[in-house]
């Protein structure tokens, strides 16, 4: 097997390739966001929700520190705000602002279409079985972190 068959290898490259492809998008469209700003600002907006800081360290697979850092930089661009949950003081809910709801809805279509264009060259089995299998191999890596706890 070489270098480059290896599963390791391909996701690193693909990663990569897509977040560069993201970054590429974000640039055109004249986006104050960085990739992983606005992987945060999409999955709030998504949610249709409010999240806690726990929530999204879980969605988006990071420690909580590196959430609330990313999130004091949504705050201080206005796109996001904090407030406390109302069924639990000790808790602080997450919510877009308007600016950071048009900021993601200006992004929706350049970010679809890139999310298309993973599709092409692919039949509509294909494409669900490789999410079935990327999320598989999601799930077989965090199964794996569970047991060394």
């Amino acid at each position: 097997m070489t270098t480059q068959q290896r599963p390791g290898f391909l996701i690193s490259r693909l990663a990569y390739l897509f977040r560069l492809r993201i970054e590429q998008v974000l640039a055109e469209n004249d986006s104050e966001l960085s990739s992983e700003e606005s992987a945060l600002l999409m999955v709030l907006v998504e949610s249709g929700k409010p999240l806690r800081r726990g929530e999204f360290a879980e969605i988006m697979l990071r420690d909580k520190t590196t959430i609330t850092r990313q999130l004091d930089g949504l705050v201080a661009k206005g796109l996001v705000k904090r407030q406390k949950d109302p069924q639990d003081g000790r808790a602080v809910l997450i919510s877009p602002t308007a600016k950071g709801r048009r900021q993601i809805e200006r992004l929706l279509p350049p970010f679809r279409q890139l999310r298309e264009s993973l599709k092409d060259g692919l039949t509509m089995e294909e494409w669900k079985i490789a999410m079935k299998a990327m999320h598989q191999m999601k799930d077989n890596l965090i199964a794996m972190e569970k047991t060394a706890d």
